[in-house]
């Protein structure tokens, strides 16, 4: 069995956008993290504006502090990005968003990107997003394999989106698509509310990333009731090699983000040994 590494642990930046992205690289040294994964989202990395020179510089910010690109992450859970949009000019700027984002990526050296399913309405049926969806994706894929970026699909939870919210779900879209650039990245949060297993992922899919947090709230560990301890077990069960997100973006931490990180490096620093 394969003990998990805090060399695999990567915190996300997003419930730092209220401090500058420095601060953020800065906690992680730290706290001697020596991975990142990169939330593209404004203030830190708005897609949309962010230039080859800007890009560049974060860059430097990471690989000065000795710092690994775990995933690149580009916001893509909130208005105004929809692969799945059913109207065109929506959807079309969702997609060349994502382009853009594989270009920032590579740019980073990042070697993964993760991307969501998008939604339909919830009013119709899905059959009709679900091809949009696909199609987005496979758009994205052909990008992405020119590129040499694998991507990481993450399941949402149901109120995010209507499309994917669980394994079968998503091994429905990896069977559909069937990329060797794609895989899953599994959260678990909406894990645990579709009442799967990380059991079931690792048995049924290509698992390349996990988002370790407490929930039902993306939390810090300890302030929810999911059973990371187990979690950590059944990965190292797995021999799981990839990295482990910390996707803690609850507003509870805005104001003091560095205390939720340290009590989460604490519990898993305790889980692992």
């Amino acid at each position: 069995m394969r003990k998990i590494q805090m060399s695999q642990i990567s915190p996300m930046n997003i419930y730092y956008a209220l401090y500058p992205l420095e601060y953020f690289l800065d906690s992680l040294v730290k706290y001697d993290i020596h991975a990142v994964e990169l939330w593209g989202g404004s203030p830190h990395v708005p897609i949309e504006d962010a230039t080859f020179a800007s890009v560049c510089r974060i860059r430097d910010e990471i690989v000065r502090r000795d710092l690994n690109i775990a995933c690149f992450t580009p916001e893509t859970c909130k208005y105004p990005i929809n692969i799945a949009a059913e109207e065109p000019s929506l959807r079309d700027r969702s997609i060349k968003y994502l382009l853009k984002s594989l270009d920032i990526a590579s740019e980073l050296g990042a070697n993964l990107m993760q991307i969501v399913p998008g939604t339909g309405y919830f009013n119709k049926k899905p059959d009709e997003a679900w091809k949009r969806s696909r199609e987005s994706l496979q758009i994205i894929i052909e990008k992405a394999d020119v590129l040499g970026i694998d991507l990481t699909l993450e399941p949402l939870l149901k109120r995010e989106s209507n499309l994917i919210f669980n394994k079968d779900l998503a091994k429905k879209m990896l069977n559909e698509i069937h990329s060797p650039r794609l895989g899953c990245n599994v959260d678990t949060v909406p894990m645990a509310e579709a009442g799967d297993s990380l059991v079931d992922y690792f048995t049924e899919l290509k698992v390349n990333h996990i988002h370790l947090c407490d929930g039902p709230n993306h939390v810090a560990w300890g302030d929810g009731t999911l059973p990371l301890h187990q979690y950590v077990n059944e990965l190292e069960q797995f021999e799981y090699q990839g990295y482990l997100g910390l996707e803690i973006y609850n507003s509870t931490y805005y104001l003091d983000p560095d205390q939720a990180l340290e009590q989460t490096l604490n519990h898993i620093r305790a889980a692992i040994g």
